[in-house]
């Protein structure tokens, strides 16, 4: 599968994220874009858990799933050196 398909398939980032990541533009803004809502999400759940809110809790660990997935995604992306002379090459034009 392709970054794209991927990153649109957890549903996390906009189009206009997922679009500037897959040119390589970005990544490392969006990465910790994603790691302050893993914190945020894993903050609320622990708080839904400890209120007995077990329905919340669970949904707000499967949005922990995507955000920390995406994450991985975007930090794969960063380390692709084929993405990053992309972006080299289009910054440069």
């Amino acid at each position: 599968m392709t970054y794209r398909r991927e990153l649109e398939r957890v549903t996390t980032l906009s189009s206009d994220d997922i679009n500037d990541a897959c040119r390589g533009l970005r990544i490392r803004f969006l990465i910790n874009h994603c790691v302050d809502e893993l914190l945020e999400l894993t903050e609320l759940a622990d708080e839904a858990l400890a209120d007995d809110r077990i329905e919340e809790h669970v949904m707000l660990m499967q949005e922990v799933a995507a955000w920390r997935e995406t994450t991985h995604l975007l930090r794969l992306m960063d380390a692709d050196d084929a993405l990053r002379a992309g972006a080299a090459h289009r910054g440069a034009a």
